[in-house]
């Protein structure tokens, strides 16, 4: 099971479509409004090591699910589902979640191993596969979910997949590329406004994903374009930081893989020696963090 969770991923059928995911309150700008979400605290033993400087995410009940199954890696998923359970028993009546329900996305995510990617052939269309893998989706959903619950869940997501396929079918019927823009703007005023700021944010992000590989000059001329001066700077200085801690990251797994591959020392001289290595790299507050980032990287070395 721990195997199958590791490689569990809710964003399975978002990042068939290319959406990516970002931090939306960057772009606290003009060009793009921040998208809001709810947090609640929460006592840190019903968190992993990792979680334990973030709020549990109320927004949703799928949101609340996802906070806690975030976890896999750092602890196996019976661990995962009685710290959701001691927090969901912590709420008020009125916003308590069926625990059933978890139980019931937990098993839904597991059953996204048996979606069926169809490989071109020169006959299929991609568009033709996308529309086969959505159905799949569609399908399982309602495996595990009542139709309310499928909409609470999933609804949303599944519109807005709907909607991507609606455009690839307007760009082969358009007779040409002003008939295609009228035909797609008159597909989005038929959107409900949630979904039009959804579907804006996700083309957002979509279009800031594109720049991921250009040079640093004209990655940030057009993230400026995008969101603005002050979000694109902001973008900038988050990949900075987080190349600079990945780069960190690495080099101290190397050098703790060393530790624990040195057959002179016994095993407490080993973990002085991690222990040692882990202050001198980082601050205190970021322990907890890293001994979470070890135990993932020990979990995947064992794994694969």
């Amino acid at each position: 099971m721990k195997k199958t969770a590791l490689k569990i991923s809710i964003v399975f059928a978002t990042c068939i479509f290319g959406a990516v995911i970002f931090n939306l309150h960057l772009f606290n700008t003009d060009k793009a409004e921040p998208l809001l979400t709810t947090s609640m605290p929460a006592p840190s033993a019903i968190k992993t090591a990792s979680q334990n400087d973030t709020n549990v995410d109320i927004d949703s009940n799928r949101d609340t699910f996802e906070y806690f199954l975030s976890g896999l890696g750092e602890k196996d998923i019976e661990a995962l589902k009685k710290n959701f359970a001691e927090f969901n028993e912590q709420q008020n009546y009125t916003v308590k979640i069926d625990e059933a329900l978890f139980q019931q996305y937990i098993d839904y995510k597991a059953a996204l191993f048996t979606l069926e990617r169809t490989t071109s052939n020169g006959e299929i269309s991609v568009n033709s596969q996308l529309s086969a893998i959505h159905q799949q989706l569609l399908e399982i959903q309602r495996q595990f979910f009542t139709p309310e619950q499928q909409q609470a869940l999933f609804g949303e997501e599944n519109q807005l997949r709907e909607l991507a396929l609606k455009q690839q079918e307007l760009k082969h019927q358009a007779q040409s590329p002003v008939d295609y823009q009228q035909l797609w703007q008159d597909e989005l005023n038929q959107l409900p406004p949630n979904l039009q700021e959804s579907y804006r944010n996700a083309s957002l992000l979509n279009r800031l994903e594109l720049t991921k590989d250009m040079d640093a000059q004209s990655q940030f001329l057009i993230r400026e374009e995008l969101v603005g001066s002050e979000a694109a700077m902001r973008l900038t200085n988050l990949d900075q930081k987080r190349e600079s801690f990945k780069q960190q990251i690495d080099e101290y797994l190397i050098k703790r893989e060393q530790i624990l591959l040195n057959t002179n020392n016994n095993q407490d001289d080993k973990r002085l020696a991690i222990q040692t290595l882990r202050e001198l790299t980082f601050e205190s507050d970021q322990y907890r963090r890293i001994q979470a980032l070890e135990n993932i990287h020990d979990q995947q070395v064992t794994i694969y």
